[in-house]
């Protein structure tokens, strides 16, 4: 095999690649391809890993783990992380939904997103489920359906903190800095905007203000950003302290999200290639600035809940994707000596573009997976597009019905999928030691035409 790197819970068995204890192999052969495939080990894992990572450096509160839906918004992802009491944070009202059919208790939730109408404003209330505000009228609109409803909005202030002295490029947009980037981006309430609601507060007995929110993303892996966000964010919480008076303190602080999965193997983010620090690495300078800095300004953290929200870190190592080589193409005319391998999977199940002059993500052959990777070949996808998946990339000969996987899909991967050329789009199955079940049935043809309407004067063409 050639020298990729396997989590822990991928081997090599017997020539063929296993996750946890099933043969891949064997799970195309009984579910079909193209396939997701989830590892509800890992899962487990990487949330314990946080949890217990961070709660180690802050013993005066709780911490408290909101995984991202939106990374991978499959219900029995969230029964599983909703069992080992991991929270989340949802993004409009389909993750929402998907939290709620998870079983995640009201508390453990988080209402996000840009654009929130009166029913999902209305349904949080009615559930006791903190709001994110976005905006300026988020606020009055939770104060209007409280009062309505009789009941009390529990909300937090998304802020935009400026990381006045960071000169970091964007791991995501190097020729950026990240201090612009987080000003410049549509999320969170500009400050200027945060200052003129703080006095709206006193004259609203159905909103309770619980505390601040930030997302930056994965900008970067350096201490020096998390040290600056928090920074950043303490300083806002001063102003916003001052600005509603009644000596108002959080109760929450979520620093958002953004750290890079273990092995950061990331199809989405420019720059992934220098060194990855430990969770525990990450859970020390956030807790200590967090601390030092309220310190100084003169809060105590004692029984604030700290909030972090692990996306790609909590599900991109915990997927595979698995497809089959369904025919071989070989050119030896002109000259040339080109092999293709045409394949049922495709640039639009995997949100990438459609010629990538190296794999987008590690690529192993399933039932060749100890064999020499040594011959040169196109592996390409299923669509009308140029769908080059892998360009004279090096595996071992394939031949038709050879078995492959991109591996570390599992986050921000399966949600983009779409069905361009009709295509249905592929199922999901979750992996526990020697079981595999589905939890995200394929697509049928019938299904894909499911939405179209004929007007009835075209019904007789």
């Amino acid at each position: 095999m050639s020298n990729i790197q396997l989590n822990p819970l991928l081997s090599i068995r017997n020539g063929n690649l296993y996750i946890e204890d099933v043969n891949t192999v064997d799970i195309a052969r009984e579910f079909g391809t193209p396939l997701f495939v989830v590892s509800e080990n890992i899962l487990v894992n990487n949330y314990k890993a946080f949890r217990d990572g961070f709660q180690k450096y802050y013993p005066e509160g709780r911490i408290r783990v909101m995984a991202a839906v939106k990374a991978n918004p499959t219900v029995a992802v969230r029964k599983v992380l909703s069992r080992e009491g991991c929270g989340c944070d949802t993004f409009g009202f389909g993750e929402l939904e998907t939290a709620l059919r998870g079983g995640v208790p009201y508390e453990d939730i988080a209402v996000n997103g840009s654009i929130k109408g009166p029913e999902i404003i209305r349904k949080a209330i009615d559930l006791g489920i903190p709001i994110i505000l976005d905006n300026m009228d988020e606020l009055d609109m939770c104060q209007d359906e409280a009062k309505k409803m009789s009941k009390t909005a529990l909300v937090l202030l998304r802020i935009k903190p400026y990381m006045k002295d960071l000169e970091e490029p964007s791991d995501f947009f190097p020729q950026r800095l990240i201090r612009d980037m987080t000003q410049s981006v549509k999320y969170g309430i500009p400050t200027s905007e945060v200052i003129q609601m703080l006095p709206k507060f006193a004259n609203m007995p159905n909103v309770k203000l619980e505390g601040v929110h930030t997302h930056a993303g994965r900008h970067s892996k350096k201490p020096i950003f998390w040290k600056s966000l928090v920074t950043s964010i303490v300083d806002m919480i001063k102003t916003i302290h001052d600005g509603v008076g009644n000596n108002w303190k959080p109760e929450i602080v979520s620093v958002g999200g953004g750290f890079p999965s273990d092995m950061d193997k990331e199809s989405r983010v420019a720059v992934t290639d220098y060194q990855t620090p430990h969770i525990e690495d990450f859970a020390k300078v956030i807790t200590e600035t967090f601390r030092q800095e309220m310190n100084k300004h003169g809060f105590s953290t004692k029984g604030i809940i700290l909030e972090i929200e692990p996306g790609r870190a909590m599900y991109n190592e915990s997927g595979i994707h698995l497809f089959k080589v369904h025919n071989m193409k070989h050119e030896t005319a002109h000259g040339m000596d080109y092999q293709w391998a045409e394949t049922d999977t495709s640039e639009t199940f995997l949100s990438i573009g459609g010629l990538n002059v190296t794999p987008p993500f590690d690529l192993v052959s399933c039932n060749k997976a100890d064999k020499t990777y040594d011959t040169k070949v196109d592996v390409v996808g299923i669509t009308c597009n140029y769908d080059c998946l892998a360009e004279q990339t090096k595996l071992p000969q394939l031949a038709k019905n050879d078995i492959l996987a991109f591996l570390n899909t599992g986050s921000y991967i399966e949600p983009y999928t779409c069905n361009f050329n009709a295509l249905p789009r592929p199922g999901m199955v979750m992996v526990n030691g020697s079981s595999c079940e589905w939890v995200k049935r394929p697509e049928t043809q019938e299904e894909v035409f499911s939405r179209h309407v004929v007007p009835e004067r075209l019904q007789n063409i």
